[in-house]
């Protein structure tokens, strides 16, 4: 797969909520990092499929609109918009940068 192909199907598992799917795309040592203060919020395959899977599960009407997307070498940067987050009406804007390494996302920044 391309990284293109990787975040494509990450994203398309988002919009499902499709834990199954969407863990497939993920490195086992997946780490998950507030890039304001560069402070891991996940740190390995399983935190990452229990925060997804409480997500997914609070969040019936989760979905991602794409604004913009830019591909840098192994990098895929994604400003997006976040609807149904946990149930919530408002929309939350967020910039994610995706790291892929051997077809796999190794490390997630996440801006907003």
């Amino acid at each position: 797969m391309t990284i293109e192909q990787v975040i494509e199907k990450q994203m398309q598992a988002f919009d499902n909520r499709d834990i199954e799917s969407m863990m497939t795309v993920f490195n086992n040592d997946i780490k998950i990092i507030n890039f304001s203060d560069n402070k891991i919020l996940i740190d390995g395959f399983e935190e990452c499929r229990e925060m997804y899977s409480v997500l997914f599960k609070n969040s019936p009407k989760l979905y991602a609109e794409i604004i913009n997307t830019i591909i840098f070498e192994n990098k895929v940067i994604v400003h997006e918009f976040i609807f149904g987050r946990n149930g919530s009406d408002k929309k939350m804007e967020q910039v994610i940068i995706f790291e892929v390494e051997n077809e796999k996302i190794s490390k997630i920044s996440i801006i907003r």
